[in-house]
This record gives C-alpha cells, sequence and structure tokens, in this order.
C-alpha cells in the first residue's frame, strides 16, 4: 500500500511540475509575441497611438489609491524595483501579496503555537517573499541584458559605421535583438521619439537597471562622447569587446569554483534528502518534533542554522571583482 501511495505521489508531483512549465511556457510566449508586435512598430507611420514600450507608472489599479500612493516615498521605491525586474504588478497588488502572506504565517504559527520570536521572524520572511522573488526576477534580468549588450553595442557600431544617426542604430537594436536588451533599447528610442534629448533616454535606460554596470558604462561613454566629440563606433566596439573579456573570465572563474559550489549543494540538499526519506521510511520518528512545544523549538532552530549554513557556503563559493 506504501509502495503503491508513493508510486501515485510521484506521478502527481511530476504531472504537477509538467503543467507549471506548460502554463509558464505559455504566459512567456505570449509575452514575447507582444513584445515583437510592439516592436514592430517602432517608427512605423500611423502607428504612434496604437501602442507603447514605455511602462507608465503603476501604483495601483484604482485612480484614488494610485494618487494616495504616487506620494508615497516607499511606494515610489517599490515602483521603481517593479520597473527594474519589468513586473507587470502594481505597487498596490506587490503589498497586497505580501500581506496576504503574512497573515498566512501568522495564522500557521498560531496554530502550532510557536514561541513570539519564531512567529515573528517566519510572518516576516513570508511577507518578504513576493520581494525576493521580484529581487532574483531583476538580477537575472540584469545578468540577461550584459550577456546581450556587446552584441548590440556591435550592432550599432556598425550601423553608426554605415552612416546612420545614433537614434537609428536604437532602433536597429530593438527591432532586431531579443528580449531583454531590445525592450531597453526600444524604450530608449520611443522616449527619444516622444522628444525626450537621447542622452536623458539613455539615462533612462541606467535608472531601470540601477543594478547594472556595463549600462552604465556605456552610458556615461555615450554622453560625453556627445560632449567632447570623437568615434562613437570605436569607442562602442571597445566597450563591447571589454564587456567579452569580463564574461570570459567570469567563466573562467565559475569552472575553478565549480567543485566548491557543488559540495555546497550536496552538504544544502541532504539535510532536505534526511528528512524527506525519514518521513516516508518512518513517519513516527519525527512526531515529537511536531507533537512537543520543545521539539517544534528545536526543529524552527535547525530550520534556522541551516538556512544560515547555506548562506555561508554561497559566500565562500563568491567571488568578488
Amino acid at each position: 500500500m506504501r509502495i503503491a501511495f508513493i508510486v501515485l505521489l510521484s506521478l502527481a508531483i511530476v504531472l504537477g511540475l509538467e503543467a507549471v512549465y506548460f502554463a509558464v511556457r505559455s504566459v512567456l510566449k505570449r509575452r514575447t509575441d507582444e513584445l515583437k508586435r510592439r516592436l514592430q512598430t517602432l517608427g512605423a507611420p500611423g502607428q504612434e497611438g496604437e501602442s507603447t514600450l514605455l511602462r507608465r507608472g503603476r501604483f495601483a489599479s484604482n485612480p484614488a489609491l494610485g494618487s494616495l500612493l504616487r506620494s508615497l516615498r516607499l511606494a515610489q521605491r517599490a515602483e521603481r524595483f517593479l520597473v527594474s525586474a519589468n513586473s507587470s504588478l502594481t505597487v498596490a497588488q506587490l503589498w497586497g501579496y505580501s500581506a496576504a502572506l503574512a497573515a498566512g504565517a501568522l495564522t500557521l504559527t498560531i496554530a502550532l503555537g510557536l514561541p513570539f520570536l519564531p512567529l515573528l521572524i517566519f510572518v516576516g520572511c513570508a511577507g518578504g517573499l513576493p520581494a525576493i522573488a521580484l529581487a532574483v526576477a531583476a538580477d537575472r534580468r540584469c545578468r540577461k541584458i550584459s550577456e546581450q549588450l556587446p552584441e548590440a553595442l556591435d550592432m550599432m557600431a556598425r550601423s553608426l559605421r554605415a552612416g546612420h544617426a545614433t537614434s537609428v542604430a536604437f532602433q536597429m537594436v530593438a527591432t532586431e535583438l531579443p528580449e531583454p536588451v531590445s525592450l531597453e533599447f526600444g524604450r530608449a528610442f520611443e522616449e527619444q521619439r516622444l522628444g525626450l534629448p537621447l542622452d536623458l533616454a539613455i539615462l533612462h535606460m541606467t535608472e531601470r537597471s540601477p543594478k547594472n554596470r556595463d549600462l552604465k558604462i556605456f552610458a556615461t561613454s555615450a554622453i560625453i562622447q556627445k560632449e567632447t566629440g570623437g568615434n562613437l563606433a570605436e569607442l562602442l566596439s571597445g566597450i563591447a569587446e571589454t564587456i567579452r573579456a569580463r564574461f570570459r573570465f567570469e567563466g573562467k572563474l565559475r569552472a575553478l569554483t565549480a567543485e566548491g559550489r557543488a559540495s555546497g549543494v550536496v552538504l544544502a540538499l541532504m539535510p532536505i534528502v534526511t528528512v524527506v526519506t525519514l518521513l516516508v521510511v518512518s513517519p513516527e520518528y519525527f512526531r515529537p518534533l511536531v507533537a512537543e512545544p520543545a521539539g517544534r523549538a528545536i526543529a524552527f532552530g535547525t530550520c534556522l542554522t541551516w538556512v544560515a549554513g547555506v548562506a555561508w557556503l554561497h559566500r565562500l563559493t563568491k567571488v568578488d571583482l
């Protein structure tokens, strides 16, 4: 009976993961198709009012609530955070999800009878999950932009050598390269097409990706070149080669630290695998950790030390450049 239950549970997990994968894939495909359609309208006559790549400040779906949140500095910081992650959420939705998760965690901890300090930590961690997810998405997007930026700069350099204007080079990058670098250059092109100076449009690119050093180098170089003159095509080619060299060095560094990172992953997963195995083989073994107050405190302390150990292992295998 237990074997049949394990087999059915494994099958359900596999089917659930497959359903989540195809759902996420469908959503991403819709977003990609919409982005391609909007990028193709860049600079096209008669298309000005149809669509826009510019992300309007979104604080709430309700206008009254939006105007109230707009006056709060914390809400403005949250909106910039959503922009860096290219999220479609509003500030009100982000805070609503955080409050709902915190309330659910509070209900669960009260039902389990945890002490005040573990309750406070658990509720705080649950409430911060949406922000953590957005931070991870923003970091991935930032790295993806850096990976695609050399190709974008080379395309701009070729366009400038062919005699095109800088704005036309932006348009070519927006229409020819994949997301997310195409979206950023498309937004900059659309901003300058609507009347914003090109140097301010480039600065807005860095504001949408505040942690991207490569974009800041490109923006600084382009603005200085505009003020002092010089060969912008050669400058962009040099920046592209510098970024490629840095990525080659980081690749070698990751190869040299691969053994340590693999050891850290194994050590981090060992407690989880052990707990799952014991729950399947001998469920009664962990009953005191759930039924007794002292057991719950020990389990909570164990989870905290495990998280601290994982963070420490991650820090040991990370090299700051």
